[in-house]
């Protein structure tokens, strides 16, 4: 077992149970804030009126989900060295770390332009120009977030057997 598997920092239950209550609402927060990413980028499909304020309002969910997410990673570390589970000891904690750091990434360097350029989109729009942006196709991310913040949640629920190899 190396150093890295091998550190349990000894903290009163009390604190465990505050930072597993941080690391879960930050989860379902995050959980959240994809399902209506999702309903802004589907709603103007089916509602053409609703185009222009729907794409505004995107950019305003890029600082909630990446705080979400840093959110979930920090208290997922934290809970990683003060439980027996470990950062990286079990193989399923590995991957719930690793689709976390995965979405941070992806939400900082993918979606945030993204969200900023639909905004613009829609401010066009309800000023009555011609868009100079075309809007992303933004209906991916929040499917892949989701579906991969629910496997997370899965591992966490079910906690396979199996530890990684030192």
């Amino acid at each position: 077992m190396t150093a890295v598997t091998s550190v349990r920092v000894p903290v009163p239950r009390a604190a465990r149970s505050v930072l597993l209550i941080v690391h879960l609402v930050a989860i379902a927060a995050w959980i959240g804030l994809d399902v209506a990413l999702g309903l802004l980028v589907l709603v103007p499909m089916a509602a053409h009126e609703w185009t222009a304020a729907c794409y505004q309002v995107l950019p305003l969910l890029f600082w909630p989900l990446l705080t979400a997410g840093l959110l979930s990673a920090l208290s997922g570390v934290a809970l990683g060295l003060v439980t027996r589970w470990g950062l990286v000891r079990h193989w399923w904690v590995a991957i719930k770390l690793v689709i976390n750091l995965v979405l941070i990434v992806l939400v900082a360097l993918l979606l945030g332009p993204g969200l900023d350029a639909a905004g613009e989109f829609g401010r066009a729009l309800a000023a009555g120009e011609v868009p100079a942006v075309e809007v992303p196709r933004l209906y991916m991310p929040p499917i892949v977030s989701t579906a991969a913040l629910v496997v997370a949640t899965v591992l966490s629920v079910v906690k396979p057997k199996g530890r990684l190899r030192a």
